[in-house]
């Protein structure tokens, strides 16, 4: 009889660490269209997202984003120009909107007047912002790696590209977080500071990749892993000790109880054995050193900002292009099936210079900072720098084999924007970078069904219904907070 080896094979270490093996060929069935016992090809899910809205200050043009077609072969206006080579796996989806309280109360799903951060909570978790905190519940990227993370070493991959805030007078209060996870004990929903640094991240999923190729080599890795494990399991012994101290209020303990958790996850992360090389799971090259943080920006007395091309900067482009690679062969081993990608910051202020040529940051670019490149087509330029990378991640997906197909036939990806263009509430102008009116978003990969390659107009729909779409593909409920419901056009 033929040798088979099923989905539930794993690789266990000496201390009960296990992990999940890759998809390799002799797991599949002779279609190979699902792995051995009919267990399906698992599905993987990614959220991106870019910082900037759709038009600039005072522009009566909307976007230079949203086709003029409708359905497959759609036109590539100047900000989506960068995905022509992945134009057939991505679908571009317009008429969106987030409700505003404008002047009253927060509606459902809904955001405050006030436009910063205010989008996040409905957004990316699809319920009303709320008043102290960004995010009022969980992101659908947590709810995912709650349902389909099943034993890979990572639940989910949490990076963001813009590596500081770059602004020195204020700080991001939220703006740079993406992911929240459910509190188990019921409070606020619990924020995932991304990993930033693109060697961290390598070093967390391929530090033990292969063998080391001396005998010192070896050793030295072998009193690394000692060394952090038992770091590792002194903190965690005096953790569980505190909190069964009965001094301790409930709050508290449940707060220490979170901690261990999250040190027990990543006890099992370091412990755990590499997968096995295969033609798609390879270990990357290692990037090196990360790129310098460059210096944040100020604002002078007068309160013009003091704005520097020298300055809020930290080699973005670099950054862009590893973790995307990271994101890609995480999959392809099966070492996460879910991820969030924050390219840029909510009201982003990283420096577009290097990148656009704009001698601002990416936030005024919206507000007209560069004479040279005002307006809407300025703000393209900036959109398009996500758009180049996020193509790039799609092809990769796209060119890595997997069963029959590609793995992104087993993918759910989304690419959302802060905000669109039309009236501020807050102020009450019009054609305004500060405004949910006027939404686009991006959804690529064939998972549940998706049918990419189309601009779908979706009037009076709100963006989590196109997250919600994603989710439903991967197989989780058609629900996302206070919002119900996918978009039936998206699917075959």
């Amino acid at each position: 009889m033929a040798l088979r080896i099923t989905r539930r094979a794993m690789l266990r270490a000496a201390g009960g660490a296990a992990i999940t093996l890759p998809a390799l060929e002799i797991m599949f069935n002779r279609h190979g269209t699902a792995y051995a016992q009919a267990k399906p090809i698992p599905k993987r899910y990614l959220v991106c997202f870019g910082g900037q809205s759709l038009g600039g200050d005072g522009d009566p043009l909307r976007d230079d984003y949203v086709p003029n077609t409708v359905g497959p072969n759609y036109d590539l206006k100047s900000a989506l120009a960068p995905l022509a080579a992945v134009q057939s796996e991505v679908s571009v989806v317009s008429g969106l909107s987030i409700p505003t309280a404008n002047g009253g109360t927060v509606p459902s799903a809904g955001r405050r007047d006030d436009f910063h951060v205010s989008s996040l909570s409905p957004l990316l978790s699809g319920v009303r912002s709320p008043a102290n905190t960004a995010s009022a519940g969980p992101t659908s990227d947590q709810l995912a790696a709650d349902a389909i993370s099943g034993g890979t070493p990572f639940k989910s991959l949490v990076y963001r590209i813009q590596a500081e805030w770059y602004l020195s007078v204020s700080a991001p209060y939220g703006r740079d977080i993406l992911s929240y996870k459910v509190d188990p004990a019921g409070g606020s929903p619990i924020p995932m500071p991304p990993v930033v640094s693109p060697k961290a991240a390598f070093d967390a999923l391929f530090s033990n990749f292969t063998p080391p190729s001396s005998a010192a080599d070896q050793a030295r890795q072998d009193f690394l892993l000692r060394s952090r494990k038992s770091v590792l399991d002194l903190v965690g012994g005096k953790l569980q000790r505190l909190a069964s101290n009965p001094q301790l209020g409930t709050a508290d303990q449940q707060r220490l109880q979170r901690h261990y958790d999250e040190i027990r996850a990543l006890e099992l992360q370091i412990s755990a054995l590499p997968p096995p090389a295969t033609a798609t799971c390879q270990r990357p090259i290692d990037p090196g050193v990360d790129p310098p943080i460059g210096g944040a920006q100020g604002v002078d007395t007068g309160g013009t900002n003091t704005y520097s091309t020298n300055l809020g900067y930290s080699g973005e482009e670099q950054r862009a292009r590893i973790f995307c690679d990271l994101i890609q062969m995480a999959f392809a081993c099966d070492l996460s099936r879910v991820g969030s990608l924050m390219f840029t910051m909510f009201q982003s202020h990283m420096n577009m210079f290097p990148l656009t040529g704009a001698r601002c940051d990416l936030h005024e670019i919206g507000h007209n900072g560069d004479p040279m490149q005002k307006g809407t087509l300025g703000v393209s330029k900036g959109i398009a720098w996500h758009m180049k990378h996020f193509g790039y991640l799609v092809g990769k997906l796209r060119d890595t084999p997997e069963g029959a197909g590609r793995l992104i036939d087993n993918c759910a990806i989304l690419f959302l924007h802060e905000g669109g263009h039309g009236l501020d509430t807050a102020t009450g102008k019009t054609n305004s970078s500060h405004s949910t009116e006027n939404m686009a978003c991006l959804i690529a990969g064939r998972a549940g069904g998706l049918k990419p390659g189309q601009h779908v107009v979706a009037t009076g729909k709100h963006p989590a219904n196109v997250v919600i779409s994603a989710m439903t593909a991967v197989g989780l409920p058609p629900q996302l907070g206070e919002v119900s419901g996918n978009i039936a056009a998206l699917f075959a």
